[in-house]
């Protein structure tokens, strides 16, 4: 009986082994597999990953080469190009209830700001985030009403979100692709869900999304001085085209400013 009763005991660390060892090959794999899956979904946008590197011993990963494209209808190359994103998780927490993240470091962030009559392409994205983070929250119950069989989403707790030296390239859609840079103060986000037990994963997409917007809507409105000196830089730079031509490039700087008070 106590051999029966040995066997199994000296089984089930060889197979946590075994799960940990299989996780820690794919893990990389898995994640980035996961965000070009997701990512597209939740912005509504093509997103392209270049490279993953987690350890689950450490818990520090890094993701790099993450790029977020634009939604229809806007010229420049991209939304968002973030170089690399490091991040540091509490080890093994991906495997329990609350995966809890410790920090997330983004470090020189390209962000790309193009307006449209009809808004800009961060606006739009920020409303493609929120539209996916509403449908995708659990429906809220009646009192008394059973939640037995419904299966409890994952939480997410994220103790500091640093975003830093980064840069906003203004653009209008009827320059195709021409760009003004101001620079992006910094947003840092702490304690999301660290109170709560944990937060969704959408609504943690949501809040981080939310403070990006912010900053970045900050630093459009205050770059009226940058899009003046981009006036004649830009109709300098259109030697080669006809008057026509450097007149329309100079009215359309011009008229950015009202532009890029649309969201």
């Amino acid at each position: 009986m106590k051999n029966i009763i040995k066997i199994p005991l000296i089984v089930i660390p060889a197979i946590i082994l075994i799960v940990f060892i299989f996780f820690s090959f794919f893990i990389n794999s898995i994640v980035k597999k996961s965000v070009e899956t997701l990512a597209p979904k939740i912005t509504q946008t093509p997103v392209n990953l270049q490279k993953v590197k987690i350890s689950l011993l450490s818990g520090h990963g890094e993701i790099q080469g993450l790029v977020i494209g634009n939604p229809e209808g806007f010229h420049t190359d991209s939304a968002l190009k973030f170089g690399s994103i490091v991040i540091d998780i509490k080890p093994l927490s991906i495997f329990s209830d609350k995966v809890i993240i410790r920090d997330i470091l983004i470090d020189g962030p390209e962000i790309t700001y193009e307006t449209s009559i009809e808004g800009s392409n961060i606006g739009k994205i920020k409303k493609n985030v929120e539209s996916y983070s509403s449908s995708s929250r659990p429906e809220t119950k009646e009192p008394g009403e059973s939640t037995k069989g419904q299966k409890e989403s994952k939480k997410v707790e994220v103790d500091t979100f640093l975003l830093e030296n980064g840069k906003i390239r203004l653009s209008a859609t009827l320059l195709q692709g021409k760009t003004l840079d101001v620079p992006l103060m910094k947003v840092q986000v702490n304690n999301i869900g660290k109170d709560s037990g944990g937060a969704s994963f959408p609504v943690v997409i949501e809040k981080l999304a939310d403070a990006i917007y912010k900053a970045i809507l900050e630093a459009v409105k205050g770059s009226g001085k940058t899009i003046e000196k981009g006036v004649d830089t830009v109709t300098e730079s259109a030697k080669g085209i006809d008057e026509t031509a450097k007149e329309g490039v100079s009215k359309t700087f011009e008229g950015m400013k009202k532009l890029f008070d649309k969201k």
